[in-house]
């Protein structure tokens, strides 16, 4: 049967029949039943033919035979390839004709996307039309060939396991699947057996393989019980060993690299692009329906933190993009007390604050097996004064920066940081005194990042109250063997008096580090200027009351000594900032009036208890007592005058004078009622004071009048209401210039805020060319931060919603790139942009904006660019890429490999497992594969026809931009471009056949699919009214692609011809060389053909969504077959007598 199958001369007889028709047909005769009934009978013996095969290669009598044969497949020699070639169109006539009939609808692969190697010439695989079913269609004869086939499958004597796998799985699996969890089936002990046998085959089957083929299901309009029935499938293979890095490996081979960008090496496995980080993180942050979260994470758990501890970069940022965006930014794994928190983040925490208990020490290890396997804790030991070892410190250390700075996360960044905001600045200022800069230089960036990203002054005040923190109450820093840092026991034999004095040593070097954290604030002005008020309350006002005391440095209650060295601490920073940020304290005079204030107002309290007490003790009875005191009170009072008071008050009206003595003060109207408060506080207090302050008050008060008299004759400025904006603008500037990923995307949320609340101080032209310095830095690109540049294509999108025209007029020109400023890796980022931008308007792409877009699109496409610049920077590379192929020939040729060199690791072993090209057991032929080699090579070279054409890969773009604007908005474009699209994609297809060209022929083929599926849709949208323009059905063969553009045909403006189109493309379709553009070629024949029998149907006023209709036959304008006009009489012109020589 298989043979005459495989016979091509059988097949010349009976060309064009079914192929059940041909292995049916008896010999001799010409007609049989039909492929209904001829199905079981052929499938059938099909089957017994695969039985018949597999009981001898298991049969003990010749089963060395048949292994030692099975082992010469292997080996290809043309008997054994003839073999295999048997076996592959047996099972693909059982899956072709046996299991895809009988599923039911919604289930498996779409035949179209198989590819099936062993039909001869003559015979198209085409799955039949058949009736919508819920049910499988043919259900007893499907479970005839699940049950063979998992029979021979589950067989544990080797025979063909490995050749059915490796061409029908998914056939398998689909099957299975349909008599498994069907839900439309009727219920029976069978379904749980199938059930059993599917999960076996998935089990049985490697990760590289199974991810593969249950993909491919998700690509295609499928069943919603079947998609969630593999769904749940793929959720599960994580938990496999190796599932993690395995599932990370398959989703970056489905996500190539953006075009442009240099080649990189792919030694461990495909480039982790941004798009592929982000599906991976979805995919392994959902929890399988039947599963327990907790028993989910923490099985990948060992697998993530593999990575993340691990050595290589990409794999390390796609991990901690997982655990911080996928499972930390979800509520219910992310919050504390969570399964995501407590494995991920407590430990970390506990880690550096040595609080760590056995749970914690199990997450805390390193771990190394990417498989997934368990580190074994290490012990504590209860008699060590180490609490934690610097290699722990170290690895918390790792874990937090990974979390934090690998990717652009703000609000992951506070909340994993803040509660350990005193452990962090303890390990950066004791690294900074004992000389650890490497140390150092990894905990300042967290420090930075957290400061950074504008978190308000309630963090700064903490670290302002504890500036000279060391530790906690039970343990401190110290410096390990091995140049680390280690907590230890705090030794309560040391002594406290020398530690402080060391700590008020490092007060200089702690203020300044402090400061420089206030000046990474994009906010650092006004955060100077809480932060100066806050500091200068405790340095200079007097307390007037008891407050809640503040704990030590060792975490005891506050004492007299404290408070000394709280106000020393303070006074240091206060000093530190006048110097570092005297002209933003000037800039807001509001804080520096309100703490004077606070301290006129505490002295004049002080001055009032002083004259109550000694009004008290002069009405009060006069005792022995009483008057042995008074000497020593007298001396208490003048002395803490002397100390407290003077100092504070002094300060306080010097700062007051030189403020008010600036020429850049100007009172506004927030300002003017503290100057007065001011004024009259200060005139209470002057007669209290003693000499020597009597005059700068005095001064003072002065100046408070000069600037309220001043205040009275001329009107108080408004604050703007958009001042608030202009800060916001300022930080979001100052956010995009940082070099960190989070404190970017900071920036860019700022600049959305903006431009979502229509901010008058944004400039639209100076915002995008920000926007796109960002899209197109090549700094960002080359450390692999994409995310920064993601982010403002997203914002540039939100910005052409407001302003269309403007900005899409500004992108095209730097799409275009005329002038040649622009290298090609940024022409396609921006046109990544212009593509994000055309989707985001949507019917706002019409008139002048349509118009700019699609002429630069449609030029951008054409072969008319002359790029000299950069068709010779594309001959240097060819030449240089040459040369460096023949060094490596000539390296290759003259020395072997090393010995001892090896390549293998744990991240390589899964790279190189993962090897798409086995899903199908048939090798590409050497002549496909020089074929795609000089397609890809001839993309770098350009178009060789032309003297300096521009970039195939930007011409391809345009054509996709193209595409995409079509889609939003097919009428906002109207009839002139788009009949200059469909010319312009039938000169490409028709015209530009070499190879290289083989990506413009299929982006025009999209094109005009394109052009097709929007007009369509826009029929259906307006109730199938006349949209004004289309494609003409009279075939005029003397108007080449078709009518004039702009002509008009019976009320339309016609954007092309279809016969004339069906013509041209008919005729490359036989010539095309390329599989892809050929495949979409048929589509767009298939597409065209169905396009003219709706417009029939149209325009006989039928509609799609009616069940019965009158048509409509009249003859219109014409007469169908005959030349004449009816209407040619009418509307005519009186005859023109024109004089000719």
């Amino acid at each position: 049967m298989i043979a005459s199958f495989l016979d091509r001369e059988e097949i010349q007889k009976t060309q064009g029949k079914s192929l059940l028709h041909i292995l049916s047909q008896p010999p001799g005769e010409d007609e049989c039943a039909g492929d209904d009934d001829a199905r079981p009978t052929v499938i059938n013996v099909a089957l017994d033919i695969l039985i018949d095969i597999h009981r001898s290669f298991v049969s003990p009598e010749d089963q060395y035979g048949s292994l030692q044969s099975c082992g010469e497949v292997e080996d290809s020699p043309s008997e054994d390839a003839k073999r295999r070639r048997m076996l592959h169109a047996l099972l693909d006539l059982i899956s072709l004709e046996g299991i895809y009939p009988s599923l039911s609808s919604g289930v498996g692969i779409p035949l179209q996307q198989r590819v099936i190697s062993v039909l001869p010439a003559g015979v198209i695989a085409k799955q039949a039309q058949t009736v919508a079913s819920s049910v499988p269609h043919d259900e007893p004869l499907l479970r005839r060939i699940i049950d063979v086939l998992v029979d021979v499958l589950f067989d544990p004597k080797p025979s063909l396991q490995q050749i059915i796998r490796g061409r029908i799985l998914s056939d398998i699996i689909s099957g299975t699947s349909d008599l498994a969890f069907n839900p439309n089936t009727v219920a029976s002990s069978h379904k749980k057996t199938y059930q059993k046998t599917l999960a076996k085959i998935i089990d049985d089957t490697p990760t590289t393989v199974l991810l593969p083929t249950l993909s491919a299901f998700l690509q295609s309009d499928t069943a919603q019980w079947f998609k969630s029935t593999i769904s749940s499938q793929i959720s599960q293979v994580p938990l496999r060993l190796g599932g993690v890095v395995q599932t990370i490996m398959f989703i970056a081979s489905q996500f190539s690299p953006s075009l442009g960008l240099e080649a990189q090496d792919q030694s461990n496995g495909p480039r982790l692009t941004v798009q592929a980080i982000m599906q991976i993180s979805r995919l392994l942050s959902s929890v399988p329906s039947d599963f327990d979260p907790t028993v989910y994470f923490e099985t990948i758990a060992p697998q993530l933190l593999a990575l993340i501890d691990g050595d290589d970069p990409d794999l390390r940022k796609t991990a901690s993009y997982v655990v911080g965006n996928g499972i930390l930014g979800k509520r219910a794994y992310g919050s504390p007390g969570t399964v995501g928190h407590s494995i991920f983040v407590e430990p970390i925490f506990n880690a550096l604050a040595a609080n760590l208990d056995a749970k914690s020490r199990r997450w805390i290890s390193r771990f190394t097996d990417i498989e997934g396997s368990m580190p074994d804790p290490p012990e504590a030991d209860p008699t060590s004064n180490v609490l934690v070892d610097g290699v722990t410190v170290d690895l918390a250390l790792n874990r937090l920066r990974c979390l934090t700075l690998q990717h652009p996360n703000p609000g992951l960044v506070k909340r994993i940081v803040y509660p350990i905001l005193l452990p962090l600045w303890g390990l950066a200022c004791f690294s900074q005194e004992e000389g650890l800069a490497s140390f150092h230089e990894r905990v300042l960036p967290l420090l930075q990042t957290y400061f950074g990203i504008s978190v308000g002054a309630q963090p700064l005040k903490k670290l302002v109250d504890n500036l000279l923190w060391d530790g906690g109450a039970m343990w401190t820093y110290m410096k390990d063997s091995n140049a680390g840092i280690a907590l230890q026991k705090r030794s309560e034999k040391t002594n406290e008096h020398s530690n402080l004095v060391r700590l008020i040593d490092s007060l200089q070097a702690r203020a300044e580090l402090f400061v420089s954290l206030i000046g990474s604030d994009p906010s650092s002005e006004e955060r100077t200027g809480d932060i100066f008020l806050y500091v200068s309350q405790n340095w200079l006002v007097q307390p007037q009351g008891s407050a809640v005391p503040r704990n030590t440095l060792s975490g005891g209650p506050v004492g007299e000594s404290d408070n000394i060295i709280q106000k020393l601490v303070s006074a240091k920073v206060a000093e530190k900032l006048l110097e570092n940020f005297k002209e933003a304290l000037t800039r807001r005079p509001l804080r520096v009036l309100e703490l004077i204030k606070q301290v006129i107002d505490g002295e004049l309290h002080r001055f009032g208890a002083q004259e109550r007490a000694m009004q008290g003790k002069v009405n009060s009875k006069v005792s022995l007592s009483s008057l042995a005191h008074i000497v020593e009170t007298k001396d208490k009072d003048k002395e803490e005058s002397g100390n407290d008071s003077f100092e504070s008050v002094s300060t306080a009206f010097s700062l007051m004078s030189t403020l008010l003595a600036s020429a850049d003060f100007s009172p506004t109207a927030e300002i003017e009622p503290l100057l007065g408060s001011l004024k009259k506080d200060l005139d209470q207090l002057i007669p209290f004071l003693p000499s020597i302050l009597s005059k700068p008050a005095t001064t003072s008060s002065m100046l408070l009048e000069i600037h309220l008299a001043g205040a009275d004759e001329t009107a108080i400025k408004a604050v703007p209401a958009h001042v608030q904006d202009l800060d916001m603008h300022r930080q979001a500037l100052a956010n995009l210039n940082s070099d960190l990923p989070p404190v970017q995307a900071e920036g860019l949320s700022l600049i959305s805020k903006l431009i979502m609340s229509s901010s008058p101080v944004l400039d639209v032209g100076s915002t995008l060319a920000l926007l796109l310095s960002v899209i197109t830095d090549a700094s960002k690109t080359a450390g692999n931060e994409e995310y920064s540049y993601l982010g403002a294509i997203k914002i540039v999108g939100t910005l052409a919603s407001r302003h269309p025209r403007t900005v899409i007029k500004t992108l095209v020109e730097e799409y275009a790139d005329r002038r040649e400023q622009r290298a090609l890796d940024e022409r396609l980022r921006i046109g990544e942009s212009l593509l994000r931008t055309v989707q985001e308007l949507g019917d706002a792409l019409a008139g002048e904006t349509a118009k700019i877009l699609g002429e630069a699109m449609v030029a951008v496409a054409g072969r008319r660019g002359n790029k000299q610049h950069a068709q010779q920077i594309r001959k240097k590379q060819i030449a240089k890429e040459k040369r460096e192929q023949e060094r490596a020939q000539r390296k290759e040729n003259e020395s072997a490999m090393p010995e001892g060199w090896s390549i293998s690791s744990g991240v390589a072993k899964a790279a190189s497992e993962l090897d798409l090209t086995e899903l199908h057991s048939d090798e590409e032929s050497p002549e496909q594969s020089e074929y795609a080699t000089n397609v890809v090579a001839a993309w770098a070279a350009g178009a060789s026809a032309d003297d300096a054409p521009d970039d195939l890969r930007i011409r391809a773009s345009a054509i996709s931009i193209l595409g995409s604007a079509i889609d939003v908005n097919i009428l906002g474009l109207g009839p002139t471009i788009l009949s200059s699209a469909v010319e312009l994609a039938l000169a490409t297809i028709t015209l530009e056949r070499e190879p290289e060209s083989a990506i413009l022929r299929r982006a025009s083929i999209v094109l005009i699919l394109d052009i097709l599926k929007a007009l369509e849709a826009a029929r259906e949208t307006r109730a199938n009214q006349d949209i004004g323009f289309g494609f003409s059905l009279l075939d005029d063969s003397t108007s080449g692609f078709g009518t004039p553009y702009g002509s008009s045909m019976q009320g339309q403006s016609t954007i092309g011809n279809i016969p004339a189109m069906l013509r041209t493309l008919r005729f490359v379709e036989g010539s095309e060389e390329d599989g892809l553009a050929r495949g979409n070629l048929r589509a767009l024949i298939e597409s065209l053909e169905a396009w003219s029998e709706k417009s029939l149907m149209w325009g006989i006023g039928a509609h799609d969504d009616q069940d019965a209709f009158n048509p409509q036959f009249g003859l219109g304008d014409r007469i169908a077959g005959l030349r004449v006009d009816p209407m040619a009489g009418e509307n005519t012109g009186r005859p023109r007598i024109e004089e000719v020589e």
